[in-house]
């Protein structure tokens, strides 16, 4: 029979079974569904990371929107209908927006907090369609993050007379080592040998100054240091221009993100002021590299932030 909008030839091969004029029977949906991923709001069709999430057991929370829309046979658009979406994974949500408009067409919101592939299907019987198959990695900050920039000290900066430093058996600057600014109350610091250098026993108070900050150790007698090999972070080794502080509510400990303009950085460390949308840049040692970075392009202005797994 030839196609016509009332009648659709369909072209299969099926087994009947051994009874005498036995047939084979074949049904057809009577409406078809497209599946569409409109453009989000930074011009491509990733999910989304909404601003009110939070970091669960180490996952972002994944949102997609995507348009359904429902056509009868004859081309026709079905209005009011509703949908039933499935999702192949337990853990997804979806939720839609209601019965079809006048166009056929209805928004299914699918959220997830697992990477990975997935396939949507729909489980009316009279609606047919190509499952549409995704896969769950990137994704975009719905907010944009506030950038910003930290530094361990450099002995190059410092100017106090030369002491021994308990636990290396190796002469360093007295404030270098005791002062406010220095490595005991920023946990590392970077000698003039060209090593790191942290605290490893601080069994002394501070003495504060007539404006009562903290100036310098009460008792150096009581602080030993030791070198090591990098900067240490909340999560582990940083690494200038490379290691990021973060809010571990907001990104996971260790996560990639790519940042507009400054690039891929790696959530190794937290801060007591890094909270909610907000992104401290590790950029290295000493005075002349954060003012360089402070008087750059990117310091304390909003950015974009891709999340990359």
């Amino acid at each position: 029979m030839p196609e016509s909008p009332d009648w659709l030839t369909v072209h299969d091969t099926a087994c009947t079974n051994t009874n005498p004029n036995s047939c084979v029977e074949v049904r057809i949906a009577a409406n078809l569904l497209s599946w569409n991923i409109p453009d989000n709001s930074y011009g491509d069709k990733l999910p989304i990371i909404p601003s009110s999430s939070r970091v669960m057991h180490g996952k972002i929370l994944y949102r997609l929107a995507i348009q359904a829309a429902v056509k009868s046979r004859r081309g026709d658009s079905v209005f009011g209908r509703a949908l039933s979406i499935r999702s192949s994974r337990p853990g997804d949500t979806i939720r839609i927006s209601g019965p079809t408009d006048l166009d056929g067409c209805a928004t299914v919101i699918l959220e997830s907090r697992e990477p990975g592939d997935l396939t949507l299907t729909v489980a009316d019987e009279d609606i047919t369609s190509v499952p549409l198959r995704l896969r769950f990695k990137d994704a975009w900050y719905e907010s944009t993050f506030l950038i910003t920039g930290y530094h361990v000290c450099f002995e190059q900066d410092f100017t106090g007379e030369i002491v021994i430093a308990r636990g290396t058996n190796d002469q360093h600057k007295r404030d270098f080592l005791y002062g406010a600014r220095g490595v005991v109350m920023q946990g590392t610091g970077k000698a003039s040998n060209g090593r790191y250098i942290r605290p490893i026993q601080v069994n002394s108070g501070w003495h504060r100054n007539s404006h009562g900050n903290r100036d310098y150790l009460n008792n150096p007698d009581g602080v030993a240091f030791s070198y090591t090999d990098s900067v240490q972070g909340a999560f582990g080794p940083v690494t200038e221009n490379r290691s990021i502080a973060v809010d571990p509510n907001v990104i996971p400990k260790h996560a990639q993100v790519e940042i507009e303009i400054v690039g891929r950085r790696f959530a190794d460390d937290t801060g007591s002021a890094i909270t909610g949308h907000h992104i401290d840049n590790f950029v290295g040692a000493g005075a002349v590299v954060q003012s360089a970075w402070e008087h750059g392009a990117v310091n304390n202005t909003q950015r974009k932030v891709k999340y990359i797994g």
